[in-house]
């Protein structure tokens, strides 16, 4: 009779990082289902299998909790980026970034940062955790686009932003709003619009216009 392999014991370290991440993937379900309004701590608690005693226990407060959803969404959408390009190698000129934006941004984890975000206008304790997180998240982008494609910082910060809230912004259209062929054909027209502001793929040669 063969003998039952022994059960490996997780560390305390271990067991912690399982709970908090449960919490973190139930507050996107929860939110993706309801709405930022509607995902109560108890809902959250009950989703992740845990007794909300124990989700305070992990985070103090519902905005502590949101602002952890923001940090872990940007680490794993930065990784995903980077292992598509790795993968693809789309990502590797400016213009397929609305594409691959698109791709992750408008997933359950992107809508449910993009939720939190508009929170903050009620919320000062949220607002105090997440808006300067949401900058350095941004600082941190900046920094590996500039590495891939060039461009002093002023420029570099304006096309990203361009990218990213028009694709937050059709991703908010694609939940509300019919005709979803006509959404993704933005999303391939901005990526020519950047091909033929940047054919080389590069930000080098890109001049935005400032008003005088």
């Amino acid at each position: 009779m063969d003998r039952a392999e022994p059960k490996v014991r997780r560390t305390q370290e271990e067991r912690t990082a399982q709970t908090r991440l449960a919490l973190i993937e139930a507050t996107i379900a929860s939110i993706g289902d309801y709405g930022y309004a509607g995902a109560s701590t108890t809902l959250i608690a009950q989703r992740a299998g845990v007794s909300r005693g124990a989700m305070l226990h992990h985070f103090a407060t519902r905005a502590t909790l949101m602002a952890q959803v923001v940090r872990h969404v940007f680490d794993n959408e930065m990784a995903e980026y980077e292992d598509t390009r790795v993968r693809t190698g789309m990502g590797d000129n400016l213009f397929d970034w609305p594409r691959l934006l698109w791709s992750v941004l408008s997933r359950p984890p992107g809508m449910a940062v993009l939720e939190i975000l508009q929170a903050t206008r009620s919320d000062p304790e949220l607002a105090e955790l997440v808006v300067p997180m949401q900058e350095e998240v941004e600082q941190s982008a900046l920094t590996v686009m500039r590495g891939a494609f060039g461009g002093d910082e002023t420029l570099a910060r304006t096309v990203m932003r361009l990218m990213v809230w028009s694709v937050r912004g059709l991703s908010i259209a694609d939940r509300y709003l019919p005709h979803r062929a006509e959404t993704e054909h933005a999303i391939l027209l901005l990526g020519e619009m950047m091909r033929l502001a940047a054919p080389d793929g590069r930000m080098e040669k890109m001049r935005v216009p400032i008003e005088k």
